[in-house]
């Protein structure tokens, strides 16, 4: 498996991304897997290299970035990861899915054309959000655990958020 950890440029700034994907027989299909509240964690580095070892290129991007190149929820604790989570809309993750796609067809080991698309808790309305936004590229959309799957705010709200439990 190759893994490695790049830096995307976005409008916003650079967006940490952990990207992983096996080494022989690609370019390998994209699947884009979008983290939960408590953030991108070795935790779901896990995930996608489990995912990687199927014959996948795998992107985790950070989409705190724009306020955290790390989140750590032991250290900043539930209220600041819920400030996180509300400072994000479905507009802003589909500028940042727009950014991975230009970066995957720009790397010969991931595979052309339509890709995959998990959203995991909070991200889950992310992934639908790009399915709708990119349905030329986006072949499959999922959501584990998913949270607000439907809303007409387009966001998390902070209120909503404290009512959120896991």
């Amino acid at each position: 498996m190759i893994d490695r950890e790049i830096d995307l440029q976005t409008k916003d700034g650079a967006m940490n991304t952990f990207v992983t994907h096996p080494e022989e027989e690609g370019p390998h299909p994209v699947i884009l897997l979008l983290m939960d509240a408590p953030g991108k964690r070795e935790e779901l580095h896990d995930m996608a290299r489990r995912l990687g070892t199927a014959g996948y290129y795998v992107m985790l991007p950070n989409l705190y970035y724009r306020r955290v190149r790390e989140f750590k929820i032991q250290e900043s604790g539930r209220e600041v990861m819920h400030e996180h989570m509300a400072s994000l809309s479905n507009a802003m993750a589909c500028e940042d899915i727009q950014s991975l796609i230009d970066f995957a067809d720009r790397d010969s080991a991931a595979r052309e054309g339509k890709m995959g698309c998990v959203g995991y808790c909070m991200s889950g309305p992310f992934a639908f959000a790009a399915a709708a936004k990119f349905p030329e590229r986006i072949a499959a959309s999922a959501s584990f655990h998913g949270v607000y799957l439907y809303s007409d705010k387009g966001r998390f709200s902070t209120s909503r958020c404290g009512k959120h439990n896991r």
